[in-house]
């Protein structure tokens, strides 16, 4: 059975609005960072926080899960996608509600696999306050461009129209204007998946049921979910304003590292030209690679290759 998977991704994404940075008024750019390059020059470009890519692989998997793709529970606070968790509805109000490690994690599979931070402060002087957290299974680099490729941004005008006479008072006006940034470039991802860690209680490891959930009743599932979420981040299925501005996506190469026999390093960005050949210098013996590409580099063997990103999904699946 898997234990621990990792991607190293590379996409062309247009016209994206990924990462709104600030908001002036009526004007919102996009996020901007600077990064060295292979010669150690600085540069800078639009880039996508981590926070966001593991926002939009957890917004995958709710869906699967609230579409009925899976049959897996969630918490109160997970089901609705507010980052309350583990949460519960009390007397119509939505609260984070503490709980031993291990009936939250059989209670709810996001809280499992993304973890929480429980930090409340004493209600009263005197008391001791409550503080607990499980780290994420699933993990994720930022999204950065590939060196040696171009970025493009720009700011556009948009505007709204209400039928009303006046939107605001003292305006005769029945339109708002305001300005947004776009994005293009070839960007570059990597994200990791310790399986092996998906249900484990870790303040239970010396016990022999060290798991909150056994393979029989929902932890494959869960670590299935976990996996089939990538597949729509892949698609181009994230970003700050999904409504209006979906990303035009085109995957370009996909490089799974895979391990039934323990964790694995993990692999080297994409947005480094010869990053296949490093990342296979760094995997033990035990790991296998999967690619799928429009070229195949000499780094990649016939068998490591993959006709579609739809094959390597179903070869990690058939392991579980």
């Amino acid at each position: 059975m898997l234990k621990f998977m990792s991607l190293a991704v590379k996409l062309q994404l247009n016209v994206h609005d990924l990462n709104n940075e600030t908001g002036a008024g009526n004007v919102t750019d996009i996020r901007i960072m600077e990064f060295l390059d292979e010669n150690g020059n600085k540069k800078e470009a639009p880039a996508v926080s981590g926070r966001m890519l593991k926002h939009w692989h957890y917004e995958a998997m709710r869906a699967l899960i609230n579409n009925g793709s899976y049959s897996l529970p969630l918490c109160a606070g997970c089901k609705t996608g507010e980052p309350i968790r583990p949460g519960e509805v009390t007397n119509g109000q939505l609260k984070q509600v503490p709980k031993p490690e291990q009936q939250i994690l059989s209670s709810c599979c996001i809280c499992d696999i993304h973890g929480y931070l429980i930090a409340q402060a004493a209600k009263q002087e005197g008391e001791g306050g409550i503080s607990s957290r499980r780290t994420s299974r699933a993990m994720f680099s930022w999204l950065m461009p590939v060196l040696g490729s171009e970025t493009a941004q720009k700011q556009v005008v948009h505007t709204r129209v209400s039928q009303q006479e006046e939107i605001a008072e003292g305006e005769g006006a029945a339109q708002m204007i305001f300005n947004k940034s776009y994005a293009s470039g070839v960007y570059a991802f990597v994200s990791a998946l310790d399986i092996d860690r998906i249900s484990l209680v870790e303040l239970n490891l010396g016990s022999s049921s060290s798991y909150a959930v056994g393979d029989d009743n929902g932890r494959k599932d869960r670590i299935k979910a976990a996996i089939e979420a990538y597949r729509y981040m892949l698609s181009g299925q994230m970003g700050a304003s999904l409504s209006h501005a979906l990303p035009h996506c085109s995957p370009l190469e996909v490089l799974v590292l895979y391990s039934e026999g323990g964790p694995l390093p993990f692999p080297v960005s994409p947005m480094y030209s010869d990053y296949i050949k490093k990342t296979k210098g760094l995997m033990p013996e035990h790991a296998k690679v999967l690619y799928w590409g429009k070229d195949t580099p000499e780094a990649i063997s016939e068998e490591e290759k993959r006709n579609t990103i739809s094959d390597i999904f179903n070869e990690l699946l058939s392991k579980i």
